[in-house]
């Protein structure tokens, strides 16, 4: 089975209100990653733009499966933390690529 690498590139625009979400997401992402095998590989951090618009947040997990990572992204408990996102609060791509191996 391939692994996936979830991609999720943002543009915080309200720190403060994205700050909520990021509080309750971290640790589930955390929970779902860990009873998978999965990793967070990136979370945060530096960002070097090469090319393309400039986004302020990306986070990189590698997850087991397609069908790991649609189930967090799909739990309640993600989908509860996600209230918090809105247009104004951030701009947001979620992603799933294949692995190349």
């Amino acid at each position: 089975m391939k692994k996936y690498y979830g991609v999720v590139i943002v543009n915080v625009k309200n720190w403060e209100e994205y700050s909520k979400y990021t509080e309750l997401a971290g640790p589930i992402l955390k929970k779902y990653t860990e009873n998978c095998g999965g990793k967070i590989l990136s979370r945060g951090g530096d960002i070097i733009n090469l090319e393309g618009k400039k986004m302020n947040r990306i986070v990189l997990i590698e997850w087991p499966s397609s069908k790991h990572a649609q189930d967090f992204y799909n739990s309640s408990e993600y989908k509860n933390a996600m209230k918090y996102l809105d247009d104004d609060v951030s701009e947001r791509y979620f992603n799933l690529a294949e692995s190349y191996n």
